[in-house]
């Protein structure tokens, strides 16, 4: 398992993707901003907010869009809470 401590947030500025090479399993957590999280083959719109998570539940590329500015992280389910990081970096704070 991965400490806490070595998962840092990730900054995806708004209208912007950042792309996961994920696997089944891993945890994406909204530390600030919108996102919409896309899997391969998967029809679903998953859409998350400051301090919900969504756990990839399929292999291959993942796409995270940000609505406006976001951080996320991304680390194995069960090991990221948003709630250790509760301070975003000052770049992606919400107004």
């Amino acid at each position: 398992m991965k400490p806490v401590l070595d998962i840092r947030p990730v900054t995806i500025p708004a209208h912007a993707v950042h792309a996961i090479e994920g696997r089944k399993g891993l945890q994406i957590t909204a530390l600030s901003g919108t996102i919409w999280v896309t899997q391969p083959g998967d029809q679903r719109d998953i859409i998350l907010t400051r301090g919900r998570s969504f756990i990839l539940d399929r292999g291959g590329r993942t796409v995270v869009y940000a609505f406006k500015d976001a951080a996320i992280l991304v680390g194995p389910a069960g090991q990221v809470d948003g709630a250790d990081f509760s301070r975003a970096p000052a770049s992606t704070r919400s107004a």
